[in-house]
């Protein structure tokens, strides 16, 4: 796959498991987009799994809601349990923009067209 403009990756990690889910893309990822990629995780866990990390998925939707007009990379932002501070997830832009809201890529997209 070749490198696109736009890359990450979603991570749940600790106590034995190691599982992601990445992006790679021409565009900035969207908020939408980058909720759909964080349940996608969720969805690829065991219940076991999931529920020793429901704060910190919580906590990872929070952050992505919470963000105004996207972030740059490089960043990494780690939901870690405070008691084992093994069990976690993380959040990863490796290149580009992330979490942009949906009407700031339309403008991007039609300055591009002009």
């Amino acid at each position: 796959m070749a490198r696109k403009k736009h890359r990450g990756r979603f991570q749940a990690q600790g106590d034995g498991l190691e599982e992601s889910e990445s992006w790679n893309q021409d565009e900035p990822l969207t908020k939408k987009g980058g909720l759909s990629l964080l349940n996608k995780l969720k969805s690829k866990l065991s219940s076991k799994d999931r529920k020793m990390r429901e704060q910190q998925f919580e906590d990872a939707e929070r952050f992505i809601k919470g963000v105004k007009g996207g972030i740059r990379s490089p960043e990494r932002k780690t939901f870690q349990d405070r008691k084992t501070k093994d069990v976690r997830v993380d959040i990863e832009v490796w290149s580009g923009f992330a979490f942009v809201a949906i009407t700031f890529l339309i403008l991007v997209l039609l300055w591009k067209m002009l």
